[in-house]
């Protein structure tokens, strides 16, 4: 039944491509539900937070990959980690701070009550991904989408201490961030433990099956009787604890439908390689697409009056979205060349875990 498996093939890779931009759009289009946006699409409403979910898993099952096969010293890790994250958090919080000036003097309605002013303090809060430690919920402008990297970038840090420090090293990385931030590690590290089991194992292929469709299924079955919706970036409390357990069973199913793909990954091999191209060009500006599309939406909104159709401005928000990621994420590269100046030659070594 079970045969070594390579974990992270050509069309796994183009698979996870697919996801991600994906669920880059379905927070997307929550976010069009807001009242001070459209009020239309509410049906998608809740979509966003279960998308950021899988964003988490996704993240752990690549951070896992690269770990095991380029990023094996400290250095490496954390050049790689700081140019993808600063890349485009940098400009995105100047690019919003810059929008939100210019929305707000033509139309004010067009930013909501949750609007956090810019002060210096939240600056520095939002570029050192504070934000979310312990009770607080901070981030820049009108870019509240700004809150899951209060949470991802502290399990970079927190899997990197662990990795290459000891599991005291990530306990005191939790224990800085908080409890609501600590709480939702798990759903990170499920990534990882998927990776892992994917390098190990193949199913056989009816099982494979069930695990691709069946979490899909019953992932769509919950959605339509759920009962009830809670942010994840909610402080920790009694109240919060049925948001969490939806938020491990969406984790979970992913989890599961991610490692029969896995198996299956061969069996779709030809038509995602026929789309390789557009596939990996779009994949590109994923992050660019999360981090930046609510204050385009919000200046789009106040330089329209509101009058602009939900079509057009998903369409011109999705456009100027990958502008951004033109001058941003896809000139990472400049980034890491920088960093790897900065940071000396033999920084690290792999702890072996």
């Amino acid at each position: 039944m079970r045969q070594r498996a390579a974990p992270m093939t050509r069309s796994l890779s183009l698979y996870l491509d697919v996801i991600r931009p994906l669920a880059a759009l379905f927070v997307l289009l929550s976010h069009i539900s807001q009242p001070h946006i459209s009020g239309q699409l509410k049906a998608l409403s809740n979509a966003g937070s279960q998308a950021v979910v899988v964003f988490f898993v996704l993240s752990g099952f690549v951070i896992a990959h690269v770990c095991a096969t380029k990023e094996t010293t400290l250095r490496a890790y954390a050049i790689a980690r700081a140019a993808r994250i600063y890349s485009v958090a940098l400009p995105a919080v100047l690019l919003t701070l810059s929008l939100d000036i210019l929305g707000e003097q033509i139309q004010p309605a067009a930013y909501p009550q949750a609007y956090q002013p810019f002060t210096p303090f939240l600056v520095i809060r939002s570029i050192l991904f504070l934000g979310e430690q312990w009770g607080a919920h901070r981030y820049p402008g009108s870019n509240s989408a700004y809150w899951s990297l209060g949470f991802e970038v502290w399990y970079y840090v927190a899997f990197g201490a662990f990795l290459f420090s000891g599991c005291l090293a990530a306990i005191a990385v939790l224990l800085f961030i908080g409890p609501k931030v600590a709480v939702m590690f798990p759903l990170w590290l499920l990534g990882v433990a998927v990776y892992r089991l994917c390098d190990r194992w193949k199913m056989a292929s009816p099982l494979s099956w069930v695990c691709l469709i069946g979490p899909l299924c019953l992932a769509g079955a919950y959605e339509m009787i759920r009962p009830f919706y809670v942010q994840p970036f909610m402080p920790l409390s009694v109240d919060r604890m049925p948001s969490l357990a939806q938020d491990y069973f969406i984790a979970c199913m992913f989890s599961i439908h991610l490692v029969g793909f896995a198996s299956l990954s061969a069996t779709f091999a030809p038509a995602l390689e026929r789309y390789s191209r557009p596939i990996r060009w779009i994949a590109g500006a994923t992050f660019s697409v999360y981090l930046i599309h609510l204050p385009i939406m919000c200046f789009l909104v106040a330089l329209g009056r509101g009058a602009l159709p939900v079509a057009g401005l998903v369409a011109l928000t999705l456009l100027l979205c990958f502008v951004f990621a033109e001058f941003t994420e896809r000139k990472k590269h400049i980034w890491t060349r920088v960093l790897g100046r900065m940071m000396p030659e033999g920084f690290g070594h792999r702890r072996g875990v």
